[in-house]
């Protein structure tokens, strides 16, 4: 069919308002970008609004969808494809293989898996689990490589069946920001940068937390009625004019509806995922404050760009015994740390270790 092998990226857009100010779209563009760099060419999912189709009208399209995208795959062809694929089909192993016996080669960039995020189960109402099953464990089995998010999620993906050798640990997402201004070093003692979605379902632990240290809060769902006296709002802003906004000493990464530990759906899932809010922290120069049971705080601790903490009633005393010198060492490697996410240079290499 062609002369040479391409390499491509599945181009896969929501079809609501890409000027919402939270980081829905952010991760995915971002990684558009990287591989763009890398010379991947996108192959655009061209699809109607089938949220107003009835079910088996949408499936039928997003199927149509997708197998003209697939069809224009040759042997050696390779598609990368940013998971879950917002214009899901329940067929998409089946589409797969159907390239794979052309010769095209596919591998799957995780950014969330419901498999794990709703890791006890119990909750889980049956159809979630059938299209679980569907979407995920069919399409992760039928994919030549899968880029996940670090060792735990390997772990227990392998655990779960999917084989460990095709699959390559991304350790942190990559954030780019454009036109990125070095600020002027933070401070031990300023208060710790909140960023993020802030409604209750997702950070509870905001209106229980202990009167210190203090907190600068910045996004989207925040309850000002119920606003702490230790804690400062600044507002939602566009993902990236956020960097520039934050001022603080550390960025912190927790989930759930308590401060004594991360729990709950959210805080359960921060044991496998890398939280992308961790990587703005980091690529806006912040030092990181994560749950010592977090995926993260592996990462945390062997760059020694932050500080982990069981509980953050904990937190105020952990910085009040950390010395001037010890800060500026975690702002320093933290500032390093930064320096790789904006080039993309985590992608670049995982990229590199796939089969």
């Amino acid at each position: 069919m062609k002369g040479r092998k391409v390499r491509y990226y599945l181009k896969d857009s929501f079809l609501h308002n890409q000027h919402e100010k939270n980081a829905g779209s952010k991760a995915r563009n971002d990684v558009e970008a990287i591989l763009i760099s890398e010379g991947y060419k996108g192959l655009e999912i061209k699809v109607d609004n089938w949220y107003q189709m009835n079910f088996f009208k949408a499936q039928q399209h997003k199927y149509s969808a997708t197998k003209s995208v697939f069809d224009q795959l040759g042997s050696g062809d390779e598609l990368v494809i940013q998971f879950p694929i917002i214009h899901h089909t329940f067929f998409i192993a089946q589409l797969i293989k159907q390239a794979q016996k052309r010769g095209a080669k596919f591998y799957l960039l995780i950014h969330d898996i419901e498999t794990l995020r709703h890791a006890a189960g119990s909750e889980v109402k049956l159809r979630h689990k059938l299209r679980n099953y569907f979407q995920e464990k069919k399409a992760l089995m039928s994919v030549d490589g899968i880029i996940v998010h670090n060792d735990i999620m390997k772990s227990v993906l392998a655990n779960q069946g999917f084989p460990a050798d095709k699959m390559v640990s991304l350790k942190i997402f990559d954030y780019l920001i454009p036109n990125f201004e070095e600020k002027p070093a933070s401070q031990k003692d300023q208060p710790v940068i909140i960023a993020g979605n802030l409604n209750s379902t997702k950070s509870g632990y905001l209106y229980n937390l202990p009167d210190l240290p203090t907190y600068n809060l910045y996004g989207v769902g925040y309850d000002e009625s119920r606003a702490l006296n230790n804690i400062t709002y600044f507002g939602a802003f566009m993902p990236d004019d956020l960097p520039a906004a934050l001022e603080g000493s550390f960025g912190l990464v927790w989930d759930g509806d308590s401060s004594e530990t991360c729990q709950g759906t959210y805080g359960n899932y921060l044991r496998f995922n890398n939280s992308h809010k961790a990587s703005l922290y980091l690529a806006s120069g912040f030092p990181l404050v994560v749950w010592k049971e977090s995926a993260l705080a592996h990462f945390v601790l062997d760059k020694q760009c932050g500080i982990v903490v069981d509980s953050l009633h904990d937190l105020q005393k952990v910085l009040d015994q950390l010395t001037l010198q010890d800060y500026n060492e975690l702002l320093e490697n933290a500032r390093q740390v930064g320096t790789a996410l904006r080039n993309g240079d985590y992608l670049k290499t995982a990229l590199k270790k796939l089969k």
